[in-house]
């Protein structure tokens, strides 16, 4: 299953989503930005908070979301609704495999390590719930 993660500049939730999911699932993950600045780095709490849980990110480079992204992936996660609606808008023929993890997470950017490490636990949970293992 190729699944792709979803945020706004790609360097801090959907990092985060792909790191936990291809932990816990193996591989299949990706992710992009719908405003990233293709090859900025990930902020460095994300960097910090996921070495914590055994995962680095240290080499993720943001990405915005193309068009390939959205044809190749079976499912897409969104941090919020409101990137849901964008995707939905941008592509109708996708809007059927968009959706919002959990109830949103909310943007950490520019905050303090705790909030990384609030978010971070939050993305966990509910990646973590995603998919049957078996």
């Amino acid at each position: 299953m190729n699944v792709l993660f979803v945020c706004t500049g790609n360097t801090c939730r959907s990092p985060m989503a792909e790191g936990f999911f291809n932990k816990i699932y193996g591989s299949g993950a990706k992710s992009a930005g719908i405003y990233a600045e293709s090859g900025a780095y990930p902020s460095d709490f994300s960097v910090e908070v996921m070495k914590k849980f055994g995962i680095d990110i240290s080499s993720h480079r943001a990405a915005q979301v193309t068009p390939e992204d959205i044809r190749s992936a079976d499912k897409i996660y969104t941090m919020t609704s409101g990137h849901a609606v964008i995707l939905k808008e941008a592509f109708p023929e996708a809007a059927n495999k968009i959706e919002v993890l959990g109830n949103g997470i909310s943007d950490p950017f520019g905050a303090d390590l705790q909030t990384y490490e609030k978010c971070a636990n939050e993305i966990q949970s509910y990646i973590s719930k995603l998919f049957d293992k078996n």
